[in-house]
């Protein structure tokens, strides 16, 4: 674990769940930390376990972080990513009717699935942005993040708690999972990007062999 790392869950054990709410409030919004939140969680649950923290503060603190944080990225992606998305979709073949088409996929069974998506390591908040730039009711994306986090939350400090003196052992392993599943996941982008580039030339292709005459 990096310096850093080590400073953050050094201001968890000192200042307890204040600090773990603004932090996981921080990571909500959109903004990057040097040490996942999952972690973070892990760390708290072995300290409500020696009873430094106390458990519901600590898991309404997150729960409250998590609603207004997804609240705030899933407002800014609702007013800005749909007109950022469609300005610069075409670069991956994405527009107004690809979009309505997956909007209208995703409505159906939207809470479950928004739920779902919430829950898979390294999609959290693209999940949130997902469902603001579809347009998904806020009063469903809300109660969707509410119920993930509350999931998501109490598996990792209940986890914590299970494992107590021995968080120090298991934090190299979860750190080298966590590695893997983001390298995984950039890896899974970059080949439906390619996909989709792939697909986009072989439309134009088809569109130019059809119309010759058609001025591209």
């Amino acid at each position: 674990m990096t310096s850093i790392g080590s400073e953050f869950l050094s201001l968890i054990a000192t200042h307890g769940s204040v600090v773990l709410f603004l932090i996981v409030l921080v990571e909500e919004i959109g903004v990057p930390l040097p040490i996942p939140s999952d972690l973070m969680l892990l760390f708290s649950g072995s300290l409500v376990a020696n009873g430094t923290l106390n458990p519901i503060l600590t898991l309404g603190g997150v729960v409250a972080a998590i609603i207004l944080g997804t609240t705030a990225l899933f407002t800014l992606a609702r007013h800005g990513g749909r007109p950022l998305l469609l300005r610069y979709g075409r670069f991956i073949h994405c527009d107004e009717s690809r979009l309505d088409r997956i909007e209208q996929r995703l409505h159906v069974h939207a809470f479950w699935r928004l739920t779902a998506l919430r829950l898979i390591p390294g999609l959290r908040p693209y999940g949130t942005m997902t469902a603001g730039i579809l347009g998904l009711p806020r009063r469903l994306a809300v109660l969707a993040f509410a119920v993930a986090g509350m999931i998501w939350a109490s598996v990792w400090i209940a986890l914590g708690a299970v494992l107590g003196p021995h968080f120090g052992t298991i934090v190299p392993v979860l750190q080298r999972v966590e590695q893997t599943a983001g390298l995984g996941l950039v890896v899974a982008i970059l080949l439906f990007i390619l996909v989709l580039w792939s697909r986009a030339r072989l439309l134009a292709r088809s569109t130019a062999t059809r119309h010759p005459d058609q001025p591209r």
